[in-house]
């Protein structure tokens, strides 16, 4: 999955509109407003195991979203299994003018 920042949710659903015109299938992108990031975003960083916290990336990661949920920003959150298709998505998102992106794989968190 890429979880994909942006500035407001006119340029988040904007994003989504795009990637469905397209071709996303609409089960595959999931629009996250502020509140429900703040919502989700805490519940997990309070929940996360600490040998994952001591590692610092999930935290980080999660740190981050709360910020930018704080900040007013909107989110995307897209299926999006091999490289090209996390690089049509950023293609896009990319287009729209976004503020962060970042992949997650199974072990890993890549920021895009």
């Amino acid at each position: 999955y890429v979880i994909v920042a942006l500035r407001n949710q006119e340029d988040a659903e904007r994003m989504r509109w795009s990637l469905i015109e397209g071709g996303y299938d609409e089960e595959d992108l999931k629009l996250l407003d502020t509140e429900k990031v703040l919502e989700i975003a805490t519940e997990e960083l309070e929940n996360l195991n600490p040998l994952v916290r001591a590692v610092g990336a999930e935290s980080s990661a999660t740190e981050s979203h709360i910020a930018g949920a704080a900040a007013g920003q909107s989110f995307l959150v897209a299926y999006a299994p091999s490289e090209l298709d996390t690089e049509r998505l950023m293609n896009v998102a990319r287009r729209i003018g976004y503020v962060k992106a970042q992949k997650y794989d199974r072990f890993s968190i890549t920021e895009l």
